[in-house]
């Protein structure tokens, strides 16, 4: 993957205290969570190959055993909840939370923003990761959907217009609570794109999915997502 001046201008040093020893971050910056429950993972990085952003993926194994301080950035795509959930368990969501209080970056794409609520609709495992004060109504639907800016001077829809065509994929409707911007919503009124801050770290969470789909024949490109994409991973790399 080709390096490029953005990354260099988005990252910062952090140290991650626990899970499997942390140590400061190396050169990777961006990580993408590409395992159970992170199915759609793929879209993602077509996504940053487009963008001429690196990156790297990491399993949970990764995430327990620390390799997360090689990160300024952990993005969690879509895919299921239930498996994700389940295959990170109490202790990778404890190195997650340790990752963003600490500085580091985490945006949820679908599943990714499922899981980042304090609860999550798991049975036996309903604790969410509580990086953010949302509530997460289930959504249903493969389809095309408008979203509307309600913040247009906010950095991640900068460039981006008032309306947006995306992709959403079952993704949550989301009750924004304290703390927390409303950046984007849909017809109905639910948050579509929220944002907060999660000790030193930001959190950035989309209900649809900006890069697209390869399955769905849907181009971030054409639809002009992509640069949400791009705007989301800048805003989130910074901390506080």
């Amino acid at each position: 993957m080709r390096g490029t001046s953005f990354l260099v201008s988005v990252l910062c040093v952090l140290v991650v205290v626990g899970c499997g020893g942390g140590g400061e971050m190396g050169e990777t910056g961006i990580c993408i969570y590409a395992d159970a429950g992170g199915e759609l993972a793929r879209d993602v990085e077509v996504a940053f190959d487009r963008l001429a952003l690196p990156y790297r993926e990491l399993d949970e194994r990764d995430i327990r055993s620390g390799r997360l301080s090689e990160c300024s950035l952990l993005i969690v795509p879509g895919g299921y909840t239930a498996r994700c959930v389940t295959a990170l368990g109490a202790e990778g969501f404890e190195c997650i939370r340790e990752f963003v209080a600490g500085g580091g970056g985490y945006i949820g794409i679908c599943a990714g923003a499922y899981i980042a609520s304090s609860r999550v609709e798991v049975l036996g495992h309903p604790r969410g990761l509580g990086i953010i004060e949302i509530e997460n109504v289930r959504g249903a639907g493969l389809e095309v959907r408008t979203i509307f800016v309600t913040q247009p001077d906010h950095p991640i829809v900068e460039g981006c217009g008032r309306e947006l065509q995306i992709w959403y994929q079952n993704g949550p409707l989301i009750e924004a609570g304290e703390g927390v911007e409303t950046v984007a919503v849909y017809e109905d009124g639910s948050a579509a794109i929220v944002c907060s801050t999660y000790g030193r770290g930001r959190v950035v969470i989309f209900s649809p999915h900006p890069e697209g789909s390869l399955e769905g024949g849907v181009d971030a490109g054409e639809y002009g997502t992509l640069r949400l994409l791009e705007n989301g991973v800048a805003f989130a790399s910074r901390s506080k």
